[in-house]
């Protein structure tokens, strides 16, 4: 049960947690074999993920780090927040596109590179509201990724290149979920040069309060004296940022090329129910939870006094949501990967030469040279994609608390 109680992340011990940590501390050694002296460049590095690799990485004594993200604040307080604790490593603080003209003339330059991390990624569902919004997330989780991918393989820039993916990418129910699925496919086609990088991927679990996240929310919410808000019979799996970045760690050393780590959770006990995760941080915080139905009843109940706190259940039924996460998907293989909290998956087989086409056609439509429709660009995806089955809703999360 996720308990805020227990440590400062919000993350309390699990059996997953703990898999991970000895996980950890058995391949540290390799670790800082790789990292020690070595030149590496994170794109997306202000992200919650991003920066907490960050902070995870820089202990083994890299020689060169290159930070790149487009959020020019959040790279600010990165910045800040590494010289405070006294580091002094040669840090490139870098507020750029990854994969605009900037951004790969930087990593020809600075390169090349032992490791490169890439956290750059559109990672919410609620981006598919619009055609605009869809067209961006596209653009950003595969055309992007594919130009930048092929910049790295084509000049020689990485020696390691690995990028994070998400579980909706398995039997992909999202055109988010779809976008990671293809951004896989994209960076692991790019290992075809004949001096390629290694390439790997990971999926794993929700990582609470993350930025933009709905356990983030019950912060800001609380704090405001809102109402608190959660979907109703709906479970997922939760990892410290701190767990997420040493899942990166240990996915790009062990992983062989073109394999995806995922986490090995138990589905009986490792996954919580999202209401269950307001109230926990409720009463950690001193107050007890009342689950209600309407605004109208939260609204009542926050202007009365007593412990009881409002937590307004919504239907699950906004488009592109599961009941619960999957990680492996339907022709997916298995392959362990030597450690206890992770294994790998054998991507699932897909033409090139389709895949070459649906980039190709993806990249015309989202440069502006068409005009595209939603269900033009799920045509595109369909076709390399058969299995992308998109659950439709007309709620959206932009229009709830």
């Amino acid at each position: 049960m996720l308990d805020p109680a227990l440590e400062a992340d919000g993350i309390g011990r699990s059996a997953f947690s703990e898999a991970l940590a000895a996980d950890w501390a058995a391949r540290h050694a390799d670790i800082a074999d790789q990292l020690k002296g070595a030149s590496v460049l994170v794109v997306g590095a202000a992200g919650t993920i991003g920066a907490a690799t960050v902070r995870q990485l820089l202990p083994f004594g890299p020689a060169k780090l290159e930070l790149v993200d487009i959020d020019e604040n959040g790279l600010a307080r990165l910045a800040r927040d590494i010289r405070s604790r006294g580091d002094g490593s040669a840090i490139g603080f870098n507020a750029l596109d990854f994969a605009g003209w900037p951004g790969l003339a930087l990593a020809e330059a600075a390169g090349p590179f032992d490791l490169v991390l890439n956290f750059a990624a559109v990672k919410h569902v609620r981006s598919e509201k619009n055609l605009f919004t869809l067209l961006h997330m596209i653009d950003v989780n595969v055309v992007r990724q594919q130009r930048f991918a092929a910049h790295l393989a084509g000049r020689g820039l990485a020696r390691r290149h690995f990028v994070v993916s998400t579980d909706k990418a398995a039997d992909p129910a999202s055109f988010m979920g779809a976008t990671k699925l293809l951004l896989e496919a994209a960076v692991f086609a790019e290992a075809d040069w004949p001096s390629p990088p290694r390439v790997s991927a990971a999926r794993f679990a929700n990582v609470a309060y993350s930025s933009g996240s709905l356990l983030e929310s019950y912060r800001q919410r609380f704090a405001a004296g809102q109402a608190l808000a959660a979907p109703r019979d709906t479970k997922r799996y939760f990892i410290a940022a701190r767990d997420a970045a040493r899942i990166c760690l240990l996915a790009q050393l062990i992983c062989p090329t073109r394999r995806i780590a995922i986490p090995r959770f138990e589905p009986a006990s490792g996954a919580v129910e999202l209401a269950d995760t307001a109230a926990a941080f409720l009463k950690h915080n001193g107050r007890e939870a009342v689950f209600v139905t309407t605004p109208e009843e939260a609204a009542e109940l926050l202007a009365q006094p007593g412990p009881g706190y409002p937590v307004l259940l919504t239907p699950r039924d906004t488009a592109g949501e599961k009941e619960i996460e999957v990680f492996r998907g339907a022709g997916e293989g298995a392959e362990a990967l030597g450690l206890t909290a992770l294994e790998g998956v054998i991507p699932a087989s897909i033409d090139p030469t389709r895949l070459k086409a649906a980039l190709a056609e993806l990249g015309r439509l989202t440069s502006g040279r068409s005009n595209a429709t939603p269900e033009a660009l799920a045509t595109v995806i369909q076709d390399v994609l058969p299995g992308f089955r998109h659950i439709a809703g007309e709620a959206r999360l932009d229009d709830r608390i």
